[in-house]
Order: C-alpha cells, then sequence, then structure tokens
C-alpha cells in the first residue's frame, strides 16, 4: 500500500511519526524492542538517501549492540508497511528514504557517482493519469527512477 494511504500527512502532525509507526507494527503482530524503535527514530530523523550499513552506523553512534540483522528485518518492516521506500541504485545497492508526510516525487540516480536527485514534475504526473485512463487503469501508486549520469561526472568530477 503506498505511504500516503497509510500515513498522509494531514495524519501524521499531531502525533509524532515514531508512535504511528510503533502502533502500525505493534497491530501486526511485530514486537517493539529499543533496538527497533532506535532504528525506527533513527531511519524518520535522517532525511537523505541511506544504506542499511548507513542506517546500522548511525544507531550504533546511540547503541553499539544493534545488530545489522536486526537493521535489515525492520527496513524490510518498514518497507512493507510503507514507511520507508527501497530505491535500487543500479550497481546491486540498495538506498532508504522515509517517507511518511512527504510529497511524491521521482528519482534520478548517477550510474558514476551513485548521487540521487529528487524531482517532481507535474507534466510527467499529468500524462501518466492521461495513460492510465486511456486504458481504464487505476494508479494506486508508482515510482520513476532514470538512471544516467549527472552533470559533475559528465564533466568528470564528482563534486556536484
Amino acid at each position: 500500500m503506498p505511504a500516503a494511504a497509510q500515513y498522509p500527512a494531514a495524519t501524521v502532525k499531531p502525533e509524532p511519526e515514531q508512535r504511528i509507526v510503533e502502533r502500525h507494527l505493534r497491530q501486526r503482530g511485530f514486537r517493539w524492542t529499543s533496538q527497533r524503535a532506535l532504528i525506527v527514530r533513527t531511519a524518520l530523523a535522517t532525511h537523505d538517501h541511506f544504506t542499511a550499513d548507513q542506517l546500522l552506523l548511525r544507531c550504533r553512534r546511540s547503541d553499539p549492540r544493534v545488530s545489522r540483522a536486526t537493521v535489515y528485518r525492520t527496513l524490510t518492516v518498514l518497507e512493507q508497511a510503507g514507511v520507508v521506500a527501497g530505491l535500487e541504485t543500479g550497481d546491486g545497492g540498495r538506498r532508504f528514504e522515509h517517507v511518511i508526510g512527504h510529497d511524491h516525487h521521482d528519482h534520478m540516480v548517477c550510474r558514476v557517482c551513485e548521487r540521487i536527485f529528487e524531482f517532481c514534475d507535474q507534466e510527467l504526473e499529468r500524462r501518466q493519469e492521461a495513460a492510465a485512463r486511456r486504458i481504464g487503469f487505476r494508479i494506486e501508486r508508482h515510482s520513476l527512477r532514470i538512471h544516467g549520469v549527472c552533470r559533475a561526472c559528465q564533466r568528470g568530477r564528482q563534486d556536484g
């Protein structure tokens, strides 16, 4: 289910995001441990695209006992719940971002430096809706990921 359908921005505002995630996971039978709470809190506080290992390192700053397996399992649960979205980088890697209360956007991924550029193009959105209407398709969610080479890498720099 798309994040927007489960956690619209209006629902998130009155209550801390972590509490909403905790309730969602508990309702689905997941244990709410101190490590899982730390992982969720850290993921929600991260406003960039992060790998599972980057999340692990950030969590270990607060609790060195956080295990890699717990981070990976929790990310899987959070992705299935629509709390985070995974992004294939094209090199076998995977990055995540939290999506609760965030507006929809798409991504461009540089295959050289692996930087991720977010964008939203209303004309593309309208054309996707029109294409779906033409064939009687109801869009529930979508993601657009464009892979290529960023301007800096085209010029031989990786400094952006």
